[in-house]
């Protein structure tokens, strides 16, 4: 029942997507404004906010070092892999075999798992997923995109311009200064929780109605997915052991920890990264690889579950 309840609400907003695309609710030019208010507006206030009230010590930094080894290096295998993918969604592969969907998978099945008194384990590892995932990532994503080669000048500059790698800079020093905790518990913090969440309650429901308005599931698409969702489990499953002897040797070992890592990095690649695509036919590999994999998280779910019982 537990699965039911994370996994329903995640599964009815892709398939309303679905509808809406088929029914002729929602066009092209539409879902491209909500990608627009998604991605300059709503997600940079959900970053700002999540980084700001996170907590910071030496551990934590450790961890987000260690996540952040680790990003580079999936990303980077991601370009070796690449080879294994034929066609035209071979140059998307580096971005599908790393970075996770934290807040959507990850989140809910740990806190499932291990209650929401110990959600602060895997929202320190998607720290690093956040710095790297709108820096590096998206701006790479962008430049692949718009047809171009991989500029790391250019690259540089989008970064320091896209709202969300601003509001995870921003939320990180407001995060060490704690500022929004103070905030938070002044006579003003009722005022600041109200404005932050009107500004990002629909952000999940919106990026789900994207992902299900992009995906297809159609023969020519299977093949592409599935192959897809075979590299990314074997390079997430030898980055994961990297992972956990890294932790395990400079932080200690702890089933909480443990649990935290396995369920995060078993999570699909990010489904913002819909937000900021803009070539249709890639944008519907995404989608349905993504929304398939969801299918390898919660089995790992059902694993961990059976194992800790």
């Amino acid at each position: 029942m537990d699965v039911l309840q994370i996994v329903m609400p995640v599964l009815v907003m892709i398939i309303l997507g679905m509808l809406c695309r088929k029914w002729k609710i929602l066009t092209g030019e539409g879902v491209a404004n909500m990608k627009v208010l998604v991605t300059n507006v709503m997600l940079p206030v959900a970053i700002f906010h999540a980084l700001a009230t996170a907590e910071y010590n030496k551990e934590t930094g450790i961890l987000i070092l260690i996540m952040l080894i680790m990003l580079i290096v999936s990303f980077s295998l991601g370009f070796v892999l690449k080879p294994f993918l034929k066609g035209k969604y071979q140059r998307y592969l580096p971005f599908m075999v790393s970075v996770y969907e934290g807040g959507l998978m990850a989140y809910p099945l740990y806190t499932s798992l291990c209650g929401s008194e110990n959600l602060s384990h895997v929202a320190v590892l998607d720290i690093a997923g956040l710095l790297f995932g709108f820096s590096i990532y998206m701006g790479m994503l962008g430049q692949v995109e718009d047809g171009g080669k991989i500029d790391v000048k250019k690259l540089f500059s989008s970064a320091i311009r896209t709202p969300a790698f601003i509001a995870s800079v921003l939320g990180i020093i407001a995060g060490l200064s704690k500022i929004i905790i103070i905030l938070l518990d002044s006579p003003f913090g009722g005022v600041y929780q109200s404005v932050e969440n009107i500004l990002t309650t629909s952000v999940t429901a919106i990026i789900l109605l994207v992902v299900g308005y992009s995906m297809e599931l159609n023969a020519n698409l299977l093949k592409p997915c599935i192959t897809t969702i075979l590299l990314r489990m074997i390079l997430q499953g030898v980055m994961m052991a990297g992972v956990l002897f890294a932790v395990h040797s400079l932080v200690g070992d702890s089933q909480i920890v443990n649990l935290a890592i396995i369920t995060y990095m078993s999570s699909p690649a990010t489904f913002s990264m819909q937000t900021f695509m803009k070539d249709e036919e890639g944008s519907a590999y995404v989608s349905t690889t993504n929304s398939m994999y969801c299918l390898v998280s919660i089995l790992v779910y059902i694993i961990l579950a059976v194992t800790i019982c």
